[in-house]
């Protein structure tokens, strides 16, 4: 099946608006936002049928629930730019407004990138992480370095400097403990999308992250 939308001319127009990010720019370009924007959630709706068809934790997401809206909050920014230049959407229980590791699509002119992971979790959930990975780290392992996983993704996430206390500097799983989230991504470009259906593609390179997903959201079982 052909994708409804056209990530090529989506980027264009986010590109205009990175130029002219302001109401009355947008307000005259509404037509042509929208235009882009409903075929792009209907290819995100695919998307999320594609990924529960391996993922329960995916079925039953309506779109609306998944993927960001465009105006920006600004009560509380030094930026007070209306909008965002990126369209985006998480998959996972509770969509965008999950705490659990979640797939992560996001289209922004130079920086198309895909992946999944937990994002800034709660202290008492990263400490229950961190005690998961040290009690459990043959299985980690045997996960993030698969080679589906290695081949295509990289850790994108923050780290402390020094080890968090209760755990040893030399703790051969150090660079683990180490980190404030766990989130693997893929950079893509724009030839990425040259194909005729790049929602079958998108869903096919998420799958990898499934047991990941399954072993961090362990957690909260």
């Amino acid at each position: 099946m052909k994708s409804a939308s056209n990530i090529k001319e989506i980027l264009a127009f986010l590109r205009q608006l990175e130029q002219n990010n302001d109401r009355t720019w947008f307000k005259s370009h509404k037509a042509e936002y929208d235009a882009l924007r409903k075929p792009w959630e209907q290819d995100m709706e695919r998307l999320i049928g594609m990924v529960a068809d391996y993922d329960e934790n995916v079925r039953g997401l309506a779109v609306k629930d998944c993927v960001y809206r465009i105006y920006r909050d600004i009560r509380f920014r030094k930026d007070k730019s209306p909008y965002k230049t990126y369209f985006s959407g998480v998959l996972g229980r509770g969509g965008r407004h999950t705490v659990m590791s979640s797939y992560y699509v996001h289209f922004q002119p130079g920086l198309l990138m895909m992946g999944g992971g937990i994002w800034w979790p709660e202290k008492p959930i990263l400490n229950k992480l961190r005690s998961l990975i040290d009690a459990e780290p043959e299985e980690f392992l045997k996960i993030v370095n698969n080679k589906e996983i290695t081949s295509r993704y990289s850790w994108d996430s923050e780290t402390l400097k020094t080890m968090p206390k209760d755990y040893k500097a030399d703790h051969p799983m150090a660079a683990y403990l180490r980190m404030k989230e766990y989130i693997l991504m893929m950079r893509l470009d724009e030839r990425y999308f040259d194909c005729d259906d790049w929602v079958e593609r998108v869903a096919a390179d998420l799958r990898p992250l499934k047991p990941l997903h399954d072993y961090l959201n362990y957690v909260f079982e």
